[in-house]
């Protein structure tokens, strides 16, 4: 029986602990499964889902509805159903007039930008996310300067005058346990406590303000009405009026107190510091805004000119891929008659379609370098339009001054400029912070007029001068010695002054000398980063003249290596219709001519985007292109809200100016109106006109820039075909191009669905069969060979 229940014990303990083993190992639910858990119908979700397809999300989620585009081209159907010859300045006035937000392209080595062609993405620090982690700071914008310039304002209104005024009833039921706390005074009797009853009425109004060397003055005109249930009081209600002149002014310092800001500025100078920061952030800025413009328009140009390189080397790919066409049919001709061999109608497919596949890789970057252009300057991706560059490239050699191309870059570059007014701004900064390593010690004073009434006009009148039958406590007790009785005077002017120093200072002096002892290191770091600007900005300016020289040299060697490999390919042509060369020997000659005419356009367009890099880093090249920045027009709302105020105070007759807010303008919003006005020593031979650019440029710069559409090859045309009507030809006037050029545009039906090759080969046989009516061998479509240059000789061989 005992080892029976022992059995069932540890049969009990075991379960025991199994039981617990198991409650500790298990993962409890987080909600109560035994309650019923709500399911959504799932058969609705088909229905949502159409419903939020169906749903305008742009149009109600955006404040501005996107607007219509065409679909993007794409090399299946490149064409479009309109050409657009955009010249250079008409690209730039684009991108300016489109430019609310300013958008440019950072400058690499050699022309070649950072980050790629596309322009710096916006971050405007909206949030985590997209918003956040589009780029590393955000774009300057029209509106950065105005922002800025809103400082000098808050920095003004510290000497704004301030009024303050108030009001106030009061009402009082209180007892007291002292009769003369309660206003009356009984010694006989049965004592009670007092209930005191006050009514009160406060007003005040005044005026401070201050002044230019940092004191404050002040009136204040106090009136105080009060009726108490007391015996003591003559008049059971009466009306206390007084009128303040107050003046506080700092004569030695501003050093703050242990946990307190720091006190007014003393001095004229120390008190303007803060309007001239002001000023000089605000001039800071619109330079800042200048080195933004400049820097879109230089990747304006820079762009344009590698949409005309792209438009140049699609060109050569679709002469390569005509001439290996014609090579390919022929040798299959020979093969047909028994004359030619399958391998070299292999060797001319394999080609040809070499030169196809770089054709549609051309075709393909002319396609990405217009949306990147029209991503510049503000145009959709598409719009049914082709842009074709038309004017011409700068060919001619630009020998600049160093000495003073270095002086137009202390004097206008922004960079430099910009750190200069932050050393101003430092030193001034510094003004301040000296300012407070004094102690303060002010001048106090006080004028004040009295006045008392059971009337307030009586109250008013007797505190400006009219009088008040009192009594003088003295007077009365004398009277009342010499046993007479007391007679009330006529008194008036009841006047109150009072003047006097207050001086304070923290014992050690820590915190304004740490102060100060930061502020000269700022100032001496803000030096420091301006020589540095300067040494960074002069190796810039180094850079370009050494990349203008080397790239006018490597353009002109290649412009003769074009030149060489079109008459080889000539001959090569002529001898493989005679039959005397092999096949390989033609197409290798088909591809160092179109390799030689890409390679010409890429030299040229990086010849180009230095010279424009050099005006930029000199900080002239808004003078170089005819640009001014100036204020733009306020916004309509501001035009209405001035007349809206002009009518409301008819008080003031103000004369009529005009409408009430501008017609809209025909031409860019942001035009110059300045007069071009010669600068300094324009008439001195050795010395360029500034900001003008320095060497061999032809034309000096005109106050309005050229609209000529020109173009140095015919390549650069419309759509093909021959019965369309030509524009007339024009030469280029374009400042510091140095050379002139024609172009005929020749133009077809819209819409007649011709390729860019087409375009191109109708383009060069317009060219070639002008005057003529028949056609030419292929190198005669070509430019006129380039001058020769002198290169540097070859250094000697070591023998």
């Amino acid at each position: 029986m005992r080892l029976t229940v022992r059995r069932n014990r540890w049969t009990r303990a075991t379960l025991l602990a199994t039981w617990i083993l198991a409650s500790g190992c298990q993962r409890l639910p987080y909600i109560d499964e035994s309650k019923p858990v709500p399911h959504d119908n799932m058969g609705r979700v088909a229905l949502e889902d159409s419903e939020v397809k169906k749903a305008t999300l742009l149009s109600s989620s955006l404040s501005m509805s996107m607007p219509k585009m065409a679909p993007p081209r794409t090399t299946n159907d490149p064409e479009a159903a309109e050409i657009w010859p955009m010249t250079l300045p008409e690209a730039i006035r684009i991108a300016l007039d489109n430019s609310e937000v300013v958008r440019v392209i950072a400058f690499g080595a050699q022309g070649i930008p950072v980050g790629g062609f596309e322009p710096t993405p916006l971050n405007t620090g909206a949030g985590a996310g997209v918003a956040s982690s589009l780029g590393s700071g955000t774009l300057q914008s029209v509106y950065d300067p105005a922002i800025l310039e809103t400082q000098i304002a808050t920095a003004l209104s510290n000497f704004d005058t301030a009024f303050t005024t108030s009001l106030l009833w009061g009402n009082a039921i209180q007892p007291f346990n002292n009769g003369v706390q309660g206003g009356s005074l009984s010694l006989t009797g049965t004592r009670y406590p007092i209930v005191s009853v006050n009514d009160s009425l406060t007003y005040q109004v005044g005026l401070s303000k201050r002044n230019a060397t940092g004191g404050l003055m002040g009136i204040v005109h106090n009136v105080n009405w009060s009726y108490q249930n007391s015996s003591f009081l003559v008049w059971p209600s009466a009306y206390t009026t007084n009128l303040q002149l107050t003046l506080t002014q700092p004569l030695l310092g501003s050093a703050p107190l242990p946990g307190q800001a720091a006190g007014p500025p003393v001095g004229l100078e120390a008190n303007r510091a803060p309007i001239v920061i002001a000023r000089l952030n605000a001039d800071a800025a619109v330079w800042r805004f200048k080195a933004e413009v400049m820097a879109e328009v230089r990747s304006t140009e820079q762009q344009y000119w590698n949409l005309a390189q792209a438009h140049v080397q699609l060109w050569a790919a679709d002469r390569a891929v005509n001439l290996a066409q014609e090579i390919y049919n022929r040798e299959q001709a020979e093969l047909l008659v028994g004359r030619g061999t399958v391998a070299d109608v292999a060797e001319a497919a394999q080609r040809l379609e070499q030169f196809n596949l770089d054709l549609v890789t051309r075709t393909s970057d002319v396609i990405t370098t217009e949306r990147q252009l029209r991503n510049l300057i503000g145009l959709p991706p598409a719009d049914n339009r082709r842009i074709i560059p038309v004017t011409p490239p700068t060919e001619a050699r630009l020998e600049p001054d160093w000495d003073s191309s270095v002086a137009q870059m202390l004097s206008f570059q922004p960079d430099i400029v910009q750190q200069q007014i932050l050393v101003r701004v430092a030193e001034l900064q510094l003004l301040i912070a000296r300012n407070q390593l004094l102690p303060q010690l002010s001048l106090n004073a006080l004028y004040q007029f009295n006045g008392l009434g059971q009337q307030l006009d009586t109250a008013e009148a007797v505190m400006t001068g009219a009088t008040l039958k009192s009594l003088n406590p003295v007077i009365a007790n004398a009277e009342r010695a010499a046993g007479l009785n007391q007679n009330p005077g006529n008194y008036n002017n009841f006047i109150t002054w009072q003047v006097g120093f207050t001086f304070q200072a923290p014992l050690g002096m820590r915190y304004p000398l740490a102060n100060a002892r930061s502020a000269q290191m700022v100032l001496l770091r803000s030096k420091a980063y301006l020589q540095q600007v300067v040494h960074q900005t002069t190796h810039s300016l180094a850079r370009f003249f050494l990349e203008i020289d080397a790239n006018y040299k490597q353009f002109k060697t290649a412009s003769r290596l074009r030149a060489a490999a079109a008459q080889r390919l000539d001959a090569q042509r002529a001898y493989y219709e005679e039959g005397r060369i092999t096949i390989d020997r033609f197409l290798d000659a088909v591809s160092q001519y179109a390799t030689a005419v890409a390679t010409e356009a890429q030299y040229k367009t990086t010849y180009n985007i230095s010279i424009v890099a050099l005006e930029e880093a000199k900080g002239t090249l808004l003078a170089y292109d005819n640009i001014a920045v100036a204020e733009g027009p306020h916004p309509r709302k501001a035009y209405i809200q001035a007349r809206d105020i002009q009518q409301a105070h008819r008080q003031f007759h103000i004369p009529p100016d005009g409408p009430q807010y501008p017609v809209p303008p025909v031409g860019p919003p942001n035009g110059d109106i300045t007069q071009p006005n010669p600068p300094p020593n324009a008439e001195d031979p050795n010395y360029p006109p500034m900001p003008a650019p320095v060497g061999p440029l032809g034309p000096a710069p005109t106050p309005i820039p050229p609209h000529v559409p020109t173009s140095t090859q015919p390549f650069l045309s419309q759509n093909g075909g021959s019965g369309g009507p030509a524009l007339p030809a024009i030469s280029s006037a374009r400042p510091g191009s140095g050379t002139t050029g024609e172009m005929t545009l020749t133009s077809g039906p819209a819409g007649s669905g011709s390729s860019i090759a087409s375009a191109m080969r109708a383009a060069g046989r317009a060219a070639s069969d002008s005057g003529t009516g028949r056609s030419s061998p292929p190198p005669e479509d070509l430019p006129p060979l380039p001058v020769n240059i002198e290169l540097p000789p070859l250094p000697p061989e070591d023998k």
